[in-house]
């Protein structure tokens, strides 16, 4: 009972020195991916994305400077909702740190430390009237029927 007691005194800290990681679509809540991954804090939010995907083999087309597509998500034109006349959603890859939007693109945002949060999420903007009203609004507020109806 003893050496139980002690090792967890000694694996507790370990697990608090990763931050925690999740992909998310647009029709569900539940993550595609998730897990924890030690962050290379020197590096950017964009290059450790990259690290993480490939270490657990998330499907995906992106560099550092961003991610246009998990599991084959659609992009460009395949990624437009048109609602009507005047209004439309156009879809990609947005993400957030700690629950926050970066207004900057992965590549110029860091990680401050382990206990962060990463969340990679498939969201929209939306354009009403040639006038762009929002940005990376996540994709399961509305759960668009071109991406989630089978």
């Amino acid at each position: 009972m003893k050496n139980i007691f002690i090792l967890l005194l000694v694996l507790a800290p370990m697990s608090s020195y990763a931050i925690t990681w999740k992909v998310i679509g647009a029709c569900s809540e539940t993550p595609l991916y998730q897990g924890t991954a030690t962050a290379d804090l020197g590096k950017s939010v964009g290059a450790n994305t990259i690290q993480i995907f490939d270490a657990n083999k998330v499907q995906y087309y992106g560099v550092e400077e961003g991610i246009s597509s998990v599991n084959d998500s659609p992009v460009g034109l395949d990624a437009v909702e048109v609602v009507s006349d005047t209004l439309m959603r156009a879809y990609g890859w947005c993400y957030s740190v700690n629950g926050k939007v970066p207004l900057a693109m992965p590549h110029k945002v860091s990680f401050t430390s382990q206990s962060d949060e990463l969340v990679w999420f498939y969201g929209y903007s939306t354009n009403k009237n040639n006038q762009w009203l929002d940005m990376c609004v996540p994709g399961t507020n509305i759960k668009p029927d071109q991406f989630c109806k089978k």
